[in-house]
């Protein structure tokens, strides 16, 4: 089959799926290396002309999720549809899709310009018509006046937009990037986390992103999955994924929040009364949710929702603990300050700039750390999640 044949042959799958050209359906997606498993029974959908981020630690499956929708490693059992279609067997080429490397991977050899348009010269376009569209994407990533330097002349964050360029060249219909401001400074990383998202808008294809750094998940995507040891979750909104974790895990690990656990005492007025460490008494919203007496609750308080009085009232309140401070940290527009572990998890307060110098606190003085009943999120706990179980880390498994 020529180049000509497959183009046509994409524009006909296009055509016959005009409305969703770039949606991403995974079902039962289940992929082993020997005797790992690296990802175990997904399904996802990704509505097309979405910017959805993959997020989790080294070794959770993003990146063989991703490699698997490229087309470079195939399921073990399930299927992957864009637009519809199976494209489980069809080479990267023929699924619409382009794939923007953690390493860049330009050739050292060629110039910018040929570099972006080398895809074109595989596919046999003429010379002159490739070197046209080559400058019509530098362009779009204000690449221009380097497409006569060669990689070597170019700092990272150049090259990392002529990979742009490239990936780009071929008109996909979703664009697959791996880890791709990992290698950068903090600040191109924050110009180009940027420049990603106006080209998503600009573009209207699906974008599907590879990180393990939450803070560009929440601050690019629209759809976030949060994976773990192969399984996903949770997917949905940044808003939902950072405010309303579905797990402890989830939200442990996306930040911002504390992970609390009581035992249910009671149920009054469609909220638990729990029993927590050291005497303190919890009030969660079950929100309809129905729960057996003495078992283990999980819930979240975000950081920022969290009141830290100076004075240590006599008695115990509900949602109150009463302890003292171990670390106090600036970060610019608020101070993050850290109390001891409650019942082995981790507590941190954080406070804006203004009122922390208002009513400051140091290391060692005694506080009580208080929330609203409303302000505590029920968790859904399974063995796995409220052990904090470890993620896969074997290679090739990211």
């Amino acid at each position: 089959m020529t180049a000509a044949d497959l183009m046509s042959e994409a524009d006909g799958r296009r055509g016959a799926t005009a409305d969703r050209p770039g949606e991403i359906d995974l079902s039962h997606i289940t992929k082993r290396f020997g005797p790992t498993l690296a990802v175990d029974d997904i399904s996802l959908v990704i509505p097309h002309g979405t910017y959805c981020c993959l997020v989790g630690p080294s070794g959770c499956g993003k990146t063989t999720i991703l490699r698997m929708i490229a087309g470079h490693e195939t399921p073990t059992s399930g299927d992957v549809r864009i637009a519809g279609q199976s494209v489980v067997g069809l080479s990267p080429v023929r699924r619409g899709t382009a794939m923007m490397f953690q390493s860049y991977a330009l050739f050292p050899h060629l110039s910018v310009r040929d570099n972006v348009a080398f895809n074109l010269k595989m596919r046999g376009e003429p010379r002159a018509k490739r070197r046209k569209r080559a400058d019509e994407m530098l362009g779009l990533v204000h690449m221009n006046a380097f497409a006569d330097r060669m990689p070597a002349q170019l700092s990272g964050g150049q090259q990392q937009r002529v990979a742009l360029a490239r990936a780009l060249i071929t008109n996909p219909r979703v664009l697959l990037l791996d880890e791709p401001l990992s290698a950068l400074d903090e600040f191109l990383r924050l110009r180009m986390r940027g420049e990603l998202k106006r080209l998503q808008a600009d573009l209207g294809i699906t974008f599907i992103h590879v990180t393990h750094t939450q803070p560009e998940a929440i601050a690019l995507a629209d759809m976030v999955v949060v994976m773990n040891q192969g399984s996903i979750e949770q997917a949905a909104s940044p808003q939902d994924v950072y405010a309303r974790p579905r797990s402890p895990y989830v939200a442990r690990f996306m930040g911002g929040q504390n992970v609390l656990k009581g035992k249910l005492k009671a149920v009054e007025a469609g909220s638990a009364l729990l029993d927590g460490p050291d005497g303190a008494r919890f009030r969660v919203p079950l929100h309809g949710r129905s729960m057996d007496l003495g078992s283990d609750v999980f819930f979240s308080v975000r950081r920022d929702h969290i009141d830290l009085r100076r004075e240590t009232p006599g008695e115990l309140h509900e949602n109150s603990l009463h302890t003292g401070v171990e670390t106090v940290e600036y970060q610019g527009i608020y101070f993050k300050i850290t109390l001891p572990p409650v019942a082995g998890e981790e507590f941190i307060v954080i406070e804006p700039d203004a009122r922390f110098f208002a009513h400051p606190v140091g290391y060692g003085e005694k506080v009580a750390a208080t929330w609203r009943p409303e302000d505590a999120h029920l968790l859904e706990a399974d063995l796995a999640t409220a052990e904090g179980a470890q993620p896969y880390a074997e290679e090739g498994t990211s």
